[in-house]
């Protein structure tokens, strides 16, 4: 065999391969003329994806094509709710596709079509469906999450002191209401002489009544040695209302009443209604960058000189790359109007926690 007819066999073998591989290809034609040659995937939501090995993956609207041909079967479905499986084909001779399907040929609309997915694959239209009731049974299931945070110092030399603080949340969260158990600590000593000794803890419960609106209860334990004070429980209940309400940005006000018990290591006890009004504000500055801000103002009903504010602003942001470890630094600020005798009304309290946050 001599070399023209070597390089003739190799030239016809592969125009043969170029067209039996521009054969089995899909085509999909464009009303603006255009051409497209690929795997057609689906259609779906208006949409058609075709993979091509010029441009990759392609979406096409829907309202623009003009008529679709594939070298293989597949489920096309109608808007009159029939499904048809079959090669479509735009024969030479005819304006409207038709479907070979195992019953013959059918001859339909291109603009009747509203899904197209392999043989084999499922309709994408119920995958759709269904992949959103899971997203929406998802919303739906509590979530809980909890966060532990704890710091402290530790000096030695001159003077010899020890600080630590610790804080314990746990939150349930559901599309209609929101529950959160917290418990915290703090403690400190100076010369091996104790100068803090306080704990607090308490259960808030939301309800929402609309988007914007909802009606809390909250109730709060608190024991401090250095306020003489044995215990102080308070439990109120009232309203609220988001005046922003987005999943990076919240900023929320609210109103109550309530009641509190006073009992001081000296024997004394009061009693008293108290009104609460409160504000909390939560800004994510940047997907990892959180700022947070809370305030209570709690004053006698009878007394309104008679009160108690308390502050906290913290920013919290991610240690290295972890999505559970942070690092919170804050202030708060607790003010109490009528202290017991020999105490100041302020307490300013400055920390750097390490948090770690489970979900």
């Amino acid at each position: 065999m001599n070399k023209t007819r070597i390089l003739t066999s190799v030239v016809s073998m592969s125009f043969g391969l170029f067209v039996a591989n521009a054969a089995v290809a899909d085509t999909v034609l464009t009303a603006d003329g255009s051409r497209i040659v690929g795997t057609i995937e689906q259609l779906t939501d208006g949409k058609l994806t075709i993979s091509t090995e010029f441009a990759g993956r392609i979406e096409i609207d829907s309202s623009k094509i003009k008529s679709i041909t594939t070298d293989r079967k597949i489920n096309v479905a109608l808007k009159s709710g029939d499904r048809l499986v079959g090669v479509v084909e735009l024969p030479a001779d005819a304006d409207a596709q038709v479907v070979n399907t195992a019953m013959g040929p059918i001859t339909i609309d291109t603009r009747d079509i509203t899904a197209i997915w392999s043989e084999s694959a499922e309709n994408p239209e119920i995958v759709a469906v269904r992949t959103q009731l899971e997203v929406e049974k998802e919303a739906m299931t509590p979530k809980w999450t909890a966060t532990l945070e704890a710091g402290g110092v530790r000096t030695e030399g001159n003077t010899d002191t020890l600080s630590a603080r610790g804080r314990f949340d746990l939150r349930r969260k559901t599309p209609d209401d929101f529950t959160k158990f917290y418990l915290a600590a703090e403690y400190a000593e100076q010369d091996d002489k104790r100068n803090r000794n306080e704990y607090k803890g308490g259960i808030l419960y939301e309800n929402l009544l609309s988007n914007r609106w909802d009606w809390y209860t909250r109730l709060e334990m608190e024991y401090d040695e250095f306020e003489n004070l044995d215990l102080r429980a308070t439990a109120t209940a009232g309203v609220g209302y988001y005046w922003l309400k987005k999943p990076e940005h919240e900023l929320q006000t609210r109103i109550g009443a309530g009641y509190r018990h006073q009992a001081y290591n000296n024997g004394e006890t009061t009693d008293s209604a108290v009104l609460d009004l409160g504000l909390d504000y939560r800004l994510d500055v940047t997907p990892w960058v959180q700022f947070t801000h809370s305030t209570v103002y709690s004053p006698d009903v009878e007394e309104f000189n008679d009160y108690r504010l308390t502050l906290d602003t913290a920013l919290a942001v991610p240690l290295g790359n972890s999505d559970i470890w942070k690092l919170k630094l804050g202030v708060t600020n607790e003010y109490n109007s009528q202290p017991q005798p020999g105490l100041d009304r302020l307490d300013n309290t400055y920390y750097a926690n390490i948090v770690l946050e489970l979900k």
